[in-house]
């Protein structure tokens, strides 16, 4: 679920993120806007949730990658860039439910919900963006969407409860470990995948191709956070380190580790 910025690969992503916003530039500004527009609220102390959780965003990865599938697939309509809106704010729950999990303190250099308020505030706080990406997403023609970010969203609460469970257990094993993350990262990146591709007409087997590509792009994306975890710059990160550990959550870098001294 988390997400951290390795912070010195700047120069190496920019032809990249020239090419994304050559692509989808301007369908990603219309979605941010409509997340801006959503995130407010007549009550104050809501309002200043709202506004201290616009400071935790990050790469966009979410919203990018549902746009990107749209396109490839014949074209950005206004469903998805509703339906990206949608997507960025049930990650910005899920981060905010993170770091009650882990006892963070910092995300992007900015404190966390937790630590500003109380883990009290944090947990409704996360429901609350929760239940309005739903509202949002209700909004569309068809009841897709809904129903498959019900899904996606019961799948990535039972990755978390699962990787609770497996706590300080140093018997995991990497399939355990890959059914885990699976759930609490794959499964919503796999869900853009699935959008981007359904709302722009594409046909069934392409649909399940790009919501695969999605997957194992989450898998990759966090074993590559677990990686920062133990050997990142917090500086660079802008993220509280070393949770996974202090938690006695076994990630893969970890596994490999015990694996290597059990045979040496």
């Amino acid at each position: 679920m988390s997400e951290r910025s390795v912070g010195d690969t700047g120069a190496k992503s920019a032809p990249i993120l020239a090419l994304v916003e050559e692509a989808i530039g301007r369908h990603l500004l219309d979605a941010e806007q409509i997340l801006m527009a959503e995130l407010h609220s007549a009550n104050p102390y809501v309002s200043d949730l709202l506004q201290h959780i616009t400071r935790f965003r990050g790469k966009r990865l979410r919203p990018i990658l549902l746009l990107l599938t749209a396109e490839a697939c014949g074209g950005v309509r206004e469903e998805h860039k509703v339906l990206a809106a949608v997507v960025e704010m049930i990650h910005l729950a899920t981060l905010v439910h993170d770091d009650v999990l882990d006892e963070a303190e910092t995300r992007r250099h900015v404190a966390t919900v937790n630590s500003r308020w109380n883990n009290e505030t944090s947990v409704l706080f996360g429901d609350y963006l929760f239940t309005h990406s739903f509202h949002l997403a209700s909004s569309l023609e068809t009841t897709h969407a809904c129903r498959m970010i019900g899904r996606a969203t019961n799948v990535v609460c039972e990755g978390e409860l699962s990787q609770i469970k497996e706590r300080g257990n140093l018997d995991l094993s990497e399939e355990a470990y890959f059914r885990i993350i699976d759930g609490k990262t794959a499964e919503l990146t796999a869900l853009c995948g699935n959008l981007g591709a359904h709302y722009a007409g594409a046909e069934l087997p392409v649909v399940e191709a790009l919501e695969r590509y999605g997957r194992y792009l989450g898998l990759a994306f966090q074993i590559a956070d677990d990686v920062l975890d133990l050997v990142g710059n917090e500086r660079k990160t802008g993220k509280s380190l070393g949770s996974d550990i202090e938690k006695q959550k076994l990630t893969l870098p970890l596994i490999r580790l015990l694996k290597r001294a059990n045979e040496a």
